[in-house]
């Protein structure tokens, strides 16, 4: 089985589980399809396509749909049953939520339950791919630490170039982007602490 295979199936296994969280969800909480959209600022027919299974979601309407319903992403994406049960340490899997054609990658290691999003992320970002983000919740706050290559970061109008073995402090409430600055793929950690509130998507741009 290619890479390429497997990243398919991961899409749609995390496609189908998401379809079926949402949707009980949104009946627990006695949401119309037409409510959903206006909480997310997604459109209904996103919502019924993701509903049906039919989407491939972006990282921010992950975010989006997590806050609409007061939980993490991985929350979100988890199912219910196996919820921790009282004990101080709990076993997490991690989850790859974003592939590029060139090889780029995000994948979520580990994240706390609950509404506050303090979430953990290991990134790979290929020469010529860039992640570009909208403003998260208020305050919301990144630290980034470059393990290999160099990675260009940009926060509204700010830039910065991180090389291996830096690292640097955001406040994402706002447009931001990550690139691999150079021809080696930079490789990075990003800690993302989000208090709540309405997420934005997130559209990764590259060919």
């Amino acid at each position: 089985m290619t890479d390429m295979m497997v990243v398919a199936e991961t899409e749609q296994q995390l496609g189908s589980v998401l379809a079926s969280r949402i949707q009980n969800l949104r009946h627990e909480r006695t949401l119309s399809l037409d409510a959903l959209a206006k909480l997310t600022a997604l459109s209904k027919g996103t919502v019924v396509a993701l509903e049906k299974g039919k989407a491939n979601p972006s990282i921010g309407v992950l975010c989006r749909l997590a806050a609409a319903f007061s939980l993490s992403v991985s929350d979100l994406l988890s199912n219910p049953a196996h919820d921790a049960s009282g004990s101080p340490i709990e076993r997490t899997t991690s989850k790859v939520l974003w592939t590029s054609p060139k090889g780029s990658q995000a994948q979520l290691q580990v994240s706390t339950s609950g509404r506050t999003m303090f979430e953990l992320w290991s990134w790979t970002i290929m020469p010529g791919d860039e992640y570009r983000a909208d403003g998260h919740s208020a305050d919301t706050r990144e630290l980034i630490s470059v393990a290999e290559g160099s990675l260009r970061i940009r926060v509204g109008a700010e830039t910065l170039v991180l090389n291996a073995g830096e690292g640097a402090r955001l406040v994402t409430d706002q447009e931001h982007s990550y690139a691999a600055a150079g021809d080696r793929p930079a490789r990075f950690t990003m800690a993302v602490l989000e208090r709540g509130g309405p997420a934005n998507e997130t559209a990764p741009v590259g060919n």
